[in-house]
């Protein structure tokens, strides 16, 4: 009899345990609410900011075993970061075929996650990193897996998609490729995220992140990951389809700082009108100039996100710097001097930063932000500067494991500790203007001509750059890079600066020149509000390849709409294509497509959130083919 009650109350005690922990102890491999499986026959397949899949040069099945211990085998690392201590889950363990089947092969043949990684309601944070590949990543690898969620389910989890060109641990240096919440309609969906950088020591990370997570939270449940590739295509071709988009004003445009393809912000203006514009869509411009900025020029800004943006200025009474949480509408000032100039503000991240300027004495500062620019350090820092090199330029800064300045003295100065110490390294150009690396090895420095690095900065090539005045702008991506002067030219060179072509003529001089942190659009604005872009257009999904037998445009559906409609389009050749949408005085408000395309049918869902209610008119072009409809957006 003591025996059993001594049982009984081992089992009453666990039972407490879990509730008090928040431990699922019923199934704590399963889901929160099962389901029956109504799993579709056909995966989606979800391909952003992608070109076509290339040569597979990595693959698992994951058809085999497929816990901690074999994941790790196979040269994968599993990292815990969750809230609190861990639950009663591995942080990745084998697919559970009683929540769904995998994608392909055996039923549990796939990784899986879930709520009880974490307990109560703490914060899910699950990396999976995978192998490096063979020889490194290449510019224009993708990483490709399949995805989904309990059908039905009610909770929603969520997946972040990781880069780092040198790091295997979380607390490394990451580029996110993209974010999404797993389907919950019963299908595997396929996405795919391409490496921004080459890097002999590149890795990929799939990371199930999710705020409020656990057993007593309201965002989690159960996800699967299958069929992962790592594919090779050739890096993004030279830009063959730039275009002019309007901007909404004639003022002058300074900087751009693009975070994602689609959301972009600009800022420049006058002494007496500043200016701020964005876009939320990747082409329609809107006023955020808002209230609360000075009656000065706005030099610089940084776009955290689409409601969210820092901006520098400058009068005759001082410099300042103002920031926006609701898209612009209103800007707080958070930082101010007499005096001096900011020449230039980055993030790293949401809440981490640096400015830069030559406030006193023309000599440059530093000043820090922890909290997504709402205070700054006002001590600042001095760089080892000597006294005979004052007067620094407009010189940039690239944040990530290390900071670049670039000097007007024929020296960048180097830091690789968060300004701590620094080194300087023979540059060998006057007026470096602009300094972007591709990597921790490559990088462009552009004066009056470029400058190129292989080795990380210790030493600077000469290469020969066409125009005339100083470089005013440079971004890359692999081999690739375009560069910028005061003109209305934009460069183009695939062979790491050795050679450069004029790629590009806008409609006022260039200012600056940019790509997004999260995707590979360009962005060029300069005076007269000029605003020029490049890259593969999102928005846009290929339904069929198959080339149709002719040129038609579908009546977008649903019509009238509230905010986002699709619009459905083929072309039987392939060509240089616009789709664009004008209001009813023939005014073009938006550019939806604008890139070349391959023969097939399209779809691309048009987000109508900044026009108002009325009567719109969309018009397609294609190898001579023109037609327009007609459409409503009510609100």
């Amino acid at each position: 009899m003591r025996e059993k009650y001594f049982y009984l109350s081992v089992m009453l005690l666990l039972v407490v345990t879990g509730f008090y922990l928040g431990f699922n102890v019923s199934d704590p491999f399963g889901s929160r609410n099962p389901q029956t499986q109504t799993d579709s026959p056909n995966p989606s397949v979800i391909n952003p900011d992608l070109d076509n899949a290339g040569t597979v040069v990595y693959v698992d099945s994951l058809n085999g075993n497929n816990d901690t211990t074999a994941l790790k085998t196979r040269g994968y690392k599993v990292y815990y970061r969750g809230g609190g201590p861990q639950g009663t889950t591995a942080t990745w363990f084998q697919g559970n075929s009683t929540v769904f089947n995998a994608f392909n092969g055996p039923a549990t043949g796939y990784v899986a996650a879930n709520y009880n990684v974490v307990t109560n309601a703490n914060n899910i944070d699950s990396w999976l990193v995978l192998p490096r590949l063979t020889g490194g990543t290449q510019a224009g690898d993708s990483l490709y897996f399949y995805s989904r969620g309990p059908a039905a389910s009610t909770f929603p989890d969520s997946i972040r998609v990781m880069y780092s060109a040198n790091d295997s641990v979380p607390e490394g240096t990451w580029t996110e490729l993209g974010r999404f919440k797993v389907n919950t309609a019963g299908a595997w969906e396929r996405r795919g995220y391409r490496a921004p950088t080459a890097s002999a020591n590149g890795r990929f990370a799939i990371r199930y992140n999710v705020v409020n997570g656990g057993p007593n939270g309201t965002n989690s449940d159960f996800i699967g990951v299958d069929m992962i590739t790592v594919e090779r295509t050739a890096a993004p071709p030279p830009p063959s389809s730039w275009f002019n988009q309007t901007s909404g004003t004639t003022n002058p445009l300074y900087t751009v700082s693009a975070a994602t393809n689609e959301i972009v912000w600009a800022a420049g203006g006058s002494a007496s009108a500043p200016t701020v514009i964005r876009t939320t869509n990747g082409g329609t411009w809107t006023n955020a100039t808002g209230t609360g900025i000075g009656a000065h020029p706005i030099y610089n800004i940084w776009a955290i996100d689409a409601n969210t943006a820092l901006a520098t200025g400058s009068s005759a009474t001082g410099t300042f710097v103002y920031r926006t949480v609701n898209g612009g509408s209103t800007w707080t000032q958070v930082f101010s001097q007499t005096g001096g100039f900011i020449n230039v503000i980055l993030m790293s991240d949401a809440n981490n930063g640096w400015m830069q300027g030559d406030p006193i004495a023309a000599r440059w500062s530093l000043w820090r932000t922890t909290n997504g620019g709402a205070t700054w350090d006002s001590t600042g820092q001095f760089l080892p500067q000597a006294g005979s090199e004052a007067g620094w330029n407009n010189s940039a800064m690239m944040i990530g494991t290390n900071i670049w300045f670039g000097t007007n003295n024929s020296k960048i100065y180097y830091s690789s500790n968060n300004g701590t110490s620094w080194t300087s390294q023979a540059l060998g150009e006057l007026n470096s203007y602009a300094v972007w690396f591709n990597n921790s090895s490559v990088g462009l420095a552009g004066g009056t001509n470029m400058r190129v690095t292989t080795n990380g900065g210790s030493t600077w090539g000469a290469n020969t750059y066409p125009g005339t005045g100083n470089v005013s702008g440079i971004t890359g991506l692999g081999n690739d890079w375009w560069g910028l002067r005061t003109t209305t030219a934009i460069y183009y060179t695939s062979n790491n600066g050795t050679s450069w072509a004029q790629q590009h003529t806008g409609t006022g001089a260039f200012n600056h020149i940019v790509k997004a942190r999260n995707g590979f659009m360009l962005y060029a604005v300069g005076a007269t509000g000029a605003v020029s872009k490049y890259g593969p257009t999102t928005g846009i999904t290929p339904i069929n390849t198959t080339a149709p037998s002719e040129y038609k445009l579908a009546q977008n559906y649903p019509n009238p709409f509230n905010p986002t409609t699709k619009i459905n389009f083929s072309i039987p050749q392939a060509g240089f294509t616009t789709l664009k949408v004008y209001d009813v005085l023939g005014k073009e408000v938006a550019t939806l497509v604008s890139n070349q395309l391959a023969a097939g049918t399209y779809a691309y869902e048009f987000n109508a959130t900044n026009l108002t209610s009325g009567v719109y008119f969309y018009s397609i072009q294609s190898n001579g083919f023109a037609e327009t409809k007609r459409m409503m957006l009510i609100k």
